[in-house]
């Protein structure tokens, strides 16, 4: 009983008498296996929305002064939603995983499907209706028309939004963020073809 008040409870025993070189050595690789796939989570998902801004460019001025206008002002203001409902699935599943409540992360992963579903609904007339917002901005209206036909095709990725960043928190809570960073980046490396394809029957 002496003993066990002057044991470590921070630094593990087998790491005890290491030096500290191999330790920062081993912590390192420790938090960029968990820290570097959910860099090129972010990074390539980020990466389809710049290499669509850059493709579109090539259509015309207006196209591009649309989806630009509809990206800054109502995508990411739904995104920002989105992730922070998003965040709360993570918590809970790493909470579940922590107690080894496993059949529990299943379900809160469905409940989040349904609450933040429900939350992209609820925004989805801004996406509906971004003329008329944009025109009540005073944006020009050329822009404002472009942007409205093409905000419309946003609906579909709203709903991504909801299922792609509940099931990467998901998966970031079991510490498999490997697999989130390879279908991130398998997302993007497919997201360039058909854009440079599109783009070309256009010009």
């Amino acid at each position: 009983m002496d003993n066990s008040i002057q044991q470590s409870l921070i630094v593990p025993e087998d790491l005890s008498n290491v030096d500290l070189n191999t330790r920062i050595w081993t912590e390192s690789k420790m938090v960029w296996k968990i820290a570097f796939p959910a860099m090129v989570a972010r990074v390539t998902s980020f990466g389809m929305v710049v290499v669509t801004q850059a493709f579109i460019g090539h259509i015309g001025k207006l196209e591009l002064a649309a989806y630009a206008l509809l990206h800054s002002f109502i995508v990411r203001f739904i995104t920002g939603i989105v992730i922070g409902m998003s965040s709360a699935t993570e918590t809970l599943c790493g909470q579940a995983f922590g107690a080894r409540h496993d059949h529990m992360m299943g379900i809160y992963l469905q409940r989040s499907w349904i609450v933040d579903g429900v939350a992209a609904t609820i925004l989805l007339p801004l996406v509906i209706f971004a003329a008329p917002i944009f025109r009540l901005l005073g944006q020009d209206e050329d822009v404002a028309i472009a942007a409205g036909n093409m905000s419309l095709w946003f609906i579909p990725y709203v709903y991504y939004l909801v299922f792609s960043f509940t099931i990467q928190m998901y998966l970031q809570a079991q510490l498999k963020n490997t697999a989130a960073g390879w279908f991130s980046a398998i997302s993007f490396v497919l997201h360039i073809y058909p854009s440079v394809l599109d783009i070309c029957e256009k010009t």
